[in-house]
């Protein structure tokens, strides 16, 4: 089945998703992806082909359907909250939420309030392959996954320690030490497969017991352009024979002219073990 592209508002990332697993947030975000560009009518699925998206192994299929009931109630229950100097807005992103296991169908229905955040993206928007995601495991980085992908052109992005614990639900009894451990390095593991130079720094004070203020990111910004399906499967990537006739074109495009001669050399290294016979 071709990958597919999630692409939603970049309001979406401030949305609690508080105690979501790994595998409710892979359902969840390959239905995000199907209901874009359906407007707010009610839209039927396959949950065999969100099963097959959402990467579920299918020897599980108690867990596949508790895992889809779940996401149905968490769904209904998501809200977005918008703040004004005179107003204070919340409204549901589904209206909508039915899974019924007999016909192996899920019906959803998006609610014509939020319908901006997954229907006539323009401009502010985040997107990414849901391959990719479903393939990250910590929940952490799955989270943080995603809001890098908002800056993905930048390459740098700054949060303050309370944005970041805010935006990752971490716990707060969690300790800086226990931030590092169990939030950042997992987030240092997992993301490096998807970003290129990626790294985290801790941002401290200057003043007595250096308090923590908050943390930098910095990856490799990937180029801008018209989007390409496709663009980072791996399954083609592992596979060639030869280096001259199967390296990707967008390894040579995006990366042979624009990284130094280091770089380049330890990039042609890669490439030489990787497809050696």
């Amino acid at each position: 089945m071709k990958d597919e592209v999630v692409k939603y508002h970049n309001k979406l990332n401030t949305i609690s998703m508080r105690r979501w697993t790994a595998e409710e947030m892979n359902f969840f975000f390959s239905v995000i992806a199907k209901v874009r560009d359906k407007g707010t009518r009610l839209v039927t699925f396959n949950s065999d082909d969100l099963k097959e998206l959402s990467g579920f192994a299918d020897e599980h299929h108690k867990r596949w359907i508790d895992t889809m009931d779940s996401v149905s109630d968490k769904a209904l229950d998501l809200r977005y909250f918008e703040n004004t100097d005179s107003k204070r807005i919340k409204m549901n992103l589904f209206t909508y939420f039915e899974i019924d296991e007999k016909s192996r169908t899920v019906e959803v229905e998006v609610s014509s309030k939020f319908e901006y955040i997954v229907n006539r993206l323009e401009a502010q928007f985040t997107q990414f392959e849901l391959l990719e995601f479903t393939n990250i495991r910590s929940t952490y980085a799955k989270t943080m996954y995603r809001l890098i992908k908002q800056w993905r052109t930048v390459g740098k992005k700054e949060y303050n320690v309370d944005e970041f614990r805010e935006l990752l639900e971490v716990p707060k009894s969690y300790t800086n030490g226990e931030v590092t451990r169990r939030v950042l390095e997992p987030i240092q593991k997992e993301l490096s497969n998807y970003f290129l130079n990626f790294k985290y720094k801790v941002i401290k004070s200057n003043k007595r017991g250096n308090p923590v203020l908050g943390y930098e990111f910095t990856w490799k910004p990937e180029t801008t352009g018209e989007w390409e399906d496709d663009k980072y499967k791996k399954n083609d990537f592992y596979k060639p024979k030869t280096i001259e006739s199967n390296v990707p074109d967008w390894v040579e495009k995006e990366y042979k002219h624009s990284v130094t001669a280091e770089e380049q050399a330890k990039l042609e290294e890669l490439k030489r073990s990787m497809f050696e016979d």
